[in-house]
């Protein structure tokens, strides 16, 4: 399968596979306590934290059989990024995750790209896209039952600050498209 994900010009976002120079825009994102605190990562305290993890995590997806991810890019600078970032072969199932820097919340940017994404991974083969969320992230459950994901498990998540909380689990099949 090839692994390589083409450019797309999404209204006026632009997305296309993350790059190492991408790094200060990534850390400047990631960086932001807002941002971050529903993830399992971050904050970023170092820019050269933000070059790793693209270098070393995102650019060796390839060797997992998944896709670098996209930076969500506006203007010439990332805003963001998607990616699919895990594959259950039993299900023949691909989970989406996704950050977008808070100048951007509530502006339908990230619903135009999970929607892409969704179409992308249909059209890659897979039977089944997933999304998780914490629970008291009511940004990110609204913009996934938007989408038309329903509900399928809950578990505990360790969040970046090692607290954990509930997160579900939401679903979407090809056949509901």
């Amino acid at each position: 399968m090839d692994l390589t994900l083409k450019p797309k010009r999404i209204g006026n976002l632009y997305l296309r596979e993350i790059e190492v120079s991408d790094y200060l825009d990534y850390f400047e994102i990631g960086s932001d306590l807002e941002t971050v605190k529903y993830l399992n990562w971050g904050p970023f305290i170092k820019p050269i934290e933000a070059k790793y993890v693209i270098e070393e995590i995102f650019r060796k997806r390839w060797d997992d059989n998944l896709p670098y991810g996209y930076a969500i890019t506006l203007d010439d600078r990332m805003i963001g990024m998607i990616d699919f970032h895990s594959i259950n072969q039993k299900s023949n199932s691909i989970e989406i995750g996704y950050f977008l820097k808070r100048d951007y919340w509530g502006l339908g940017y990230m619903r135009k790209c999970a929607s892409y994404m969704v179409s992308l991974a249909f059209s890659m083969g897979y039977d089944k896209v997933v999304i998780g969320s914490v629970v008291d992230n009511l940004r990110s459950v609204r913009l996934i039952e938007s989408l038309g994901f329903k509900y399928e498990y809950q578990t505990l998540a360790q969040l970046n600050n090692n607290t954990y909380c509930i997160a579900n689990y939401y679903a979407k099949y090809k056949n509901e498209e």
